[in-house]
């Protein structure tokens, strides 16, 4: 089984686990364009109840034979707004896709060479944080150590050294909300339960600034205290951290 949040003339469906994980900065980007869309959460029952393991891999296999596209995978994103409806996978490439569509991508090409550069250094992080969370047993001690240690700190620095560096504080990119700052205050969220005290008010206060002023976007504030917006879990629940 699984949960579908059906929204009134909404072209776009979303499909992905029940978790924050790699949909959530397509939900903050949706919600920033005021765009309504109906989601597909595997993994949870329709009242919010999350399953096992097993029973989660059952709804992906159901599902996946379903999808009409060449490279099925979570997250899909199905959009029929168009002459030709649109059917793809893979975050990046969605996010991308939408910010083409909803005017996410900067002002110039230079401001895309900055967001797709930003994009990619995002990911690097999160392939780590991933490494991180997914290991699972007691190897998982040694490796969140090296984790918080030496790799978060490398990333978290040379993304608030980058912010320094702009007269805007609030965007990494232009003057408005692109795509990458989506992705970015994602993971510095993350990083905030998952190594407390890691980003504050006192300790790389520029990050601490840009989170709270993307909290504090109207349209991504109210979206906070709606009911389908998640705030756990971040990965799936068998994780090593959720």
């Amino acid at each position: 089984m699984v949960q579908k949040l059906i929204q009134d003339n909404a072209d776009i469906t979303l499909g992905y686990w029940g978790i924050r994980g790699l949909a959530q900065p397509i939900r903050f980007l949706l919600v920033s364009a005021r765009v309504p869309f109906s989601e597909v959460r595997l993994g949870v029952l329709q009242d919010g109840t999350l399953l096992e393991k097993d029973e989660e891999g059952e709804d992906w296999s159901s599902l996946r034979s379903t999808l009409d596209m060449p490279f099925p995978n979570l997250p899909y994103l199905i959009d029929t707004g168009r002459n030709s409806p649109v059917r793809l996978s893979q975050s990046n490439a969605i996010l991308r896709y939408l910010a083409r569509r909803f005017d996410f991508y900067g002002d110039s090409e230079a401001d895309r060479i900055e967001i797709d550069i930003l994009q990619d250094e995002a990911y690097d992080f999160r392939n780590e944080i991933i490494h991180t969370v997914y290991t699972l047993g007691e190897g998982y001690t040694a490796v969140f150590e090296d984790f918080s240690t030496n790799t978060l700190p490398r990333y978290l620095d040379s993304f608030g050294n980058y912010l320094c560096r702009r007269d805007k504080m609030n965007f990494f990119v232009g003057n408005r909300l692109s795509l990458v700052d989506f992705i970015l205050y994602e993971l510095f969220w993350q990083m905030t339960r998952m190594v407390p005290n890691s980003i504050s008010d006192t300790n790389r206060s520029k990050l601490f600034t840009f989170l709270k002023a993307f909290e504090k976007e109207p349209k991504i504030a109210n979206y906070m205290q709606s009911e389908n917006y998640i705030e756990h879990p971040i990965n799936s629940p068998w994780a090593s951290f959720t």
